[in-house]
Formats: structure tokens, C-alpha cells, sequence
């Protein structure tokens, strides 16, 4: 798990902007240019009416997650915040600014991947976070959907470069971020706020073979 894989979006949430047929029209626009299907997964953002899917999943997930997030707050597991953060997820990913998705297994949300931070000239680069539910721990899954994430990241956005830390003791992350070319680069000292703790972190990236 890293911590950037869920959205701390204050001022945001609740700041919806234009009307329902605005919001959906953006649905449609973006909705088939951003699924991807692996052998067990589909990975694609959020659809109207899936807050429920949201909140449920940090709420089941509340325990094995909070080591690795920052403190959760209420929102976090209230289906109605998510809602109205649906249409702002679309709209960063129409302004090329984050990508944010919902893994499924079958029809349930197994996990997030998040490509956040997207920066252009002269940077070209995003950073990655992602977590997976604790029932789907030791399956592949979050590799295999990153498998096809960061490239399709890399093209998408013409990215050079994507970045993904995570705290030390946290080597189930860095096995996965190792398996699909992430190479480490060093560690940031009380890097991040976690849990009411500044926490250390391994720094990775993955360079765009094709730039």
C-alpha cells in the first residue's frame, strides 16, 4: 500500500461544479479511455453510484489500511463524499492533472491505483500509489494490474518518469513496485504523515523505456 492511493481532496469534495447532465456528459467522454482489462482484473474509474463501493471498501479495510495512510477521516467511509468526488476525479483526468482507478474483481472493488502529481515539461512525470483490499493479499493482483497501468500511464499522459515510495517495513510493497521495474533510488527521512507519525520512505521510480 502506499499512502497517495487515496484521494485527500479538502476544499474539493464537496465543491461540485456544474450540473448532473454536465457531470455525466464527462462520464461518457472518459469512461471507454480509461478501462483496462488484465487476465483477473478490470481497472477503470469510479461510475456514478459507486460511492457505496468506495466507502465500503475503506470502511472493511479501515484496520489493515490505516498503518500505511494517513488518518482517516469521516468522509472517508461516507458513500455521499465519495459521490460527489466522482466528478472531479473525471474532470483531473480530462485536464491531464490525475488518474484515479477502481480495480474489480468480478464486480467487486478489490483495489486503487492512483497516478496523482502528473507535471509536464520539464518533468514529465506522475507519482503512483495504490492499496488492495486485505482478502485479496498474496494473489498478484496488484502487479498484475500495474502491469498494464504504468505503461498505459506512460503513453496516455507522455510521461518520462512515475515515482512510487513506501515506508521500509512495508516489503510486500516493495517486492510488487520491484516486479514491475521500479528500481529504488533512496530513502527520504520522516517523509510523510502517517497515522499521526512522519514515517521514512523508500524512494522508486520507473523510467518510459520508450521516451
Amino acid at each position: 500500500m502506499l499512502p497517495s492511493a487515496l484521494p485527500k481532496l479538502t476544499g474539493f469534495r464537496h465543491n461540485v461544479t456544474g450540473g448532473l447532465d454536465e457531470a455525466r456528459s464527462l462520464e461518457a467522454r472518459c469512461v471507454d479511455s480509461v478501462r483496462l482489462l488484465t487476465p483477473r482484473l478490470e481497472a477503470r474509474m469510479a461510475a456514478f453510484g459507486e460511492g457505496v463501493k468506495l466507502a465500503e471498501y475503506y470502511r472493511l479495510n479501515r484496520n489493515f489500511l490505516q498503518p500505511y495512510y494517513p488518518t482517516f477521516t469521516r468522509e472517508d467511509f461516507d458513500a455521499r463524499a465519495w459521490e460527489s468526488t466522482i466528478p472531479h476525479m473525471r474532470s483531473e483526468y480530462e485536464a491531464r492533472r490525475s488518474w484515479r482507478l477502481c480495480l474489480f474483481r468480478d464486480s467487486e472493488l478489490c483495489g486503487v491505483a492512483n497516478v496523482t502529481n502528473i507535471s509536464v515539461s520539464p518533468r514529465f512525470s506522475a507519482t503512483l500509489g495504490y492499496s488492495l483490499a486485505e482478502k485479496f493479499q498474496g494473489q498478484g493482483l496488484m502487479r498484475e494490474a500495474l502491469m498494464e497501468i504504468v505503461p498505459a500511464a506512460f503513453a496516455h499522459f507522455h510521461l518520462h518518469r512515475i515515482e512510487a515510495n513506501y515506508m521500509p517495513r512495508n516489503e510486500r510493497s516493495g517486492r510488487t513496485l520491484a516486479a514491475v521495474g521500479f528500481q529504488k533510488e533512496g530513502l527520504a527521512k520522516k517523509y510523510l504523515l502517517i497515522n499521526g507519525v512522519w514515517e521514512d520512505h523508500v524512494l522508486t521510480a520507473r523510467l518510459n523505456p520508450a521516451w
